[in-house]
């Protein structure tokens, strides 16, 4: 039963095979998708391409038992690195704006977080 999750945003398409070997590897935990299926996966990552804005969807989901170890943060920092590019995940717990749904934390490939908001102007 998947009962935890964690969502990205990266503002470029990546090579789908390739994430999920990176992820498997750095979150120590072994990752599938519906493309690359893995019956010993603890985790399922379900990803979705846009047109607009940022272009790729990571949702990774894992059962209550599996540790990941690191959190989300770390992650959407590792994945800019790794992919330089922007990954815009989920404000931190505690943050005055965390309950806005247009307010987000962008991780940049030079290892820095900032706030970004949305603009809904046409």
């Amino acid at each position: 039963m998947l009962s935890t999750d964690m969502q990205f945003y990266l503002n470029k398409v990546v090579d789908e095979y390739e994430l999920i070997q990176f992820l498997s590897k750095s979150l120590d935990v072994r990752c599938e998708t519906l493309n690359y299926p893995d019956s010993q996966a603890e985790a399922f990552v379900m990803i979705n391409d846009y047109d607009i804005g940022f272009s790729m969807d990571i949702t990774i989901s894992y059962t209550k038992g599996v540790s990941l170890g690191k959190d989300f943060l770390w992650l959407a920092k590792l994945l800019a690195r790794h992919y330089q590019t922007l990954v815009a995940t989920d404000l931190p717990e505690g943050h005055p704006d965390k309950m806005n749904p247009y307010c987000w934390c962008v991780a940049e490939p030079n290892g820095y977080l900032v706030e970004m908001l949305e603009d809904l102007s046409d």
